[in-house]
């Protein structure tokens, strides 16, 4: 006997229009990510008298920002470093005016660098390809960036200041502005595209803190093929800046030692 189904379509939860860009979900963009307003209602529906929400793939954290604003404390786990610095930024309460006090820093820093009264000279990392992605020029202002956020002392800040440089990274780089795959310009955009690292940075910075002021459930993973969510390839950039090299990629080949079927 066969048994009618009827699909039923709740457009209630398409949040088609929300600002899905709310307190410290704005910092950083990323593939794939949770709609706050889904793990909001979730929350809402499911987790009241909550103490502890554990997030096993949380990518940059949505799942845990949305159980903090609750009063729920969360644990999340991620194979990304990138997704986990961002979630832990995100996820972290610093101090506002401390921010705004290291931004003042910062824009001091760049301004002596422009106005030539402070000669630096950033060790710039030789990664695999680095002129393929970087112009050269562009290539001095983001070690200048990174040699700045290695000084501060302050962990949380330098985290802070990391999630910035992490997307400003990708923002000035060769690829395509519309792709999250690694896909480089073409030669007519290559020779009109001449970014300002250091504005770009203080616009990230400016636009974090603003987040940050407001504040004081998973998915499943997916791989990196050719027809997945490519997470690798997004973070790849960032990255080696950050590691030195694509450490996903070394984590999966330690899992591959222990069993295959497991890094498949």
């Amino acid at each position: 006997m066969k048994v009618a189904f009827k699909k039923y379509r709740d457009e209630t939860w398409d949040f088609q229009t929300a600002n899905t860009k709310q307190y410290t979900h704005c910092f950083h963009t990323y593939l794939a990510m949770m709609i706050l307003q889904v793990s909001r209602r979730i929350l809402d529906k499911f987790g009241k008298g909550s103490a502890l929400l554990f997030d096993p793939y949380c990518g940059t954290g949505t799942s845990l920002v949305e159980a903090n604003l609750k009063g729920i404390n969360a644990v999340g786990t991620d194979i990304n470093p990138l997704a986990r610095l961002i979630a832990k930024v995100k996820t972290t309460v610093i101090p506002v005016e401390l921010l705004d006090s290291q931004l003042k820093d910062f824009n001091d820093f760049v301004l002596s660098i422009r106005l030539g009264g402070k000669r630096i000279h950033p060790k710039i990392p030789k990664f695999k390809n680095i002129d393929y992605w970087f112009k050269k020029e562009t290539q001095y202002q983001i070690a200048a960036v990174k040699v700045y956020i290695d000084e501060i002392k302050d962990k949380d800040i330098q985290d802070f200041f990391k999630v910035a440089f992490s997307e400003t990274v990708r923002e000035v780089s060769l690829t395509r502005n519309n792709e999250f795959k690694l896909y480089r310009m073409s030669e007519e955009q290559i020779e009109a595209f001449n970014p300002n690292v250091f504005s770009i940075m203080i616009t990230k910075l400016i636009r974090n803190i603003n987040g940050m002021a407001y504040i004081v459930i998973t998915s499943p993973p997916y791989g990196d093929s050719r027809t997945t969510v490519a997470y690798g390839q997004f973070s790849r950039l960032s990255n080696q800046w950050f590691f030195g090299g694509n450490k996903t990629k070394e984590v999966i080949s330690k899992i591959a030692d222990i069993d295959r079927n497991r890094a498949l």
